[in-house]
C-alpha cells in the first residue's frame, strides 16, 4: 500500500493519530513506556513547537492510516539536550557537531510498519535542504534504531545515560554540509 509524507500540525486528528503511533512505537520492548505519548504531545505543544526551524512530518497510507511521525529544529544552547550533551562531549567534538546543528529529536513507525523504509523515508524528508551543518540525535544502544541511522550515514559520537542510572544513550552525528 503506498504513503505519504505531510506536514504534522501540533493540534488535530493528524496530530492525535502521529501521538497514538508513537505510544504505539515506544510500549514495545525496549522502551516499556506506556506514558510516553502522552509526555510528547505536551513537549512538542509547549516547548519543541515554537523553537527555531521546527518541523514535523508524518507518513501516512492511502487509506489514512499513520504510520509513523517525526520532528525536529534547530539545536541551540540552553535547550535541556543540548546542554546534558554538551556536558559529555569534548569541546572539540562539541563544536564541531553541535556548533550547527539539526536536532532530530524523535522518529516513530507504528510495529506493523517497521522495516517497509517509512523511518528513512520520514529521516531523508526531514532533513531534505536543511542549512545546518550537522544532524544529530540520540538513540538508546539497547533498541535496533541506532542500525538505520548507521545506514543513513549517521556515526556515533559518544555513549551516555540522560538520567542518573537510566538507559544508555548513543549521541549520533551527521555531516549535512
Amino acid at each position: 500500500m503506498n504513503w505519504t509524507i505531510e506536514p504534522l500540525p501540533a493540534y488535530g486528528p493528524l496530530f492525535e493519530g502521529a501521538i497514538a503511533v508513537y505510544g504505539e512505537a515506544f510500549i514495545q520492548p525496549p522502551y516499556c513506556d506506556p506514558d510516553r505519548g502522552k509526555d510528547v504531545r505536551k513537549r512538542i505543544r509547549e516547548i519543541h513547537a515554537h523553537r527555531d526551524e521546527y518541523r514535523a512530518f508524518a507518513a501516512v497510507r492511502e487509506d489514512a492510516t499513520i504510520a509513523g511521525m517525526i520532528y525536529g529544529y534547530h539545536g541551540r544552547k540552553g535547550q535541556w539536550w543540548h546542554e546534558t550533551v554538551r556536558r559529555q562531549l569534548p569541546h572539540s567534538l562539541y563544536s564541531h557537531w553541535l556548533g550547527d546543528c539539526y536536532e532530530l529529536v524523535e522518529v516513530a513507525v507504528a510495529p506493523r510498519f517497521q522495516g517497509l523504509g517509512i523511518g528513512r523515508a520520514l529521516i531523508e524528508h526531514l532533513l531534505c535542504k536543511r542549512k545546518e551543518r550537522t544532524c544529530v540525535l540520540s538513540t538508546r544502544t539497547d533498541s535496533r534504531a541506532h542500525e538505520l541511522y548507521r545506514r543513513l550515514g549517521f556515526e556515533e559520537l559518544a555513549q551516555m545515560p540522560f538520567v542518573e542510572n537510566g538507559a544508555t544513550f548513543y549521541v549520533m552525528g551527521k555531516i549535512l554540509r
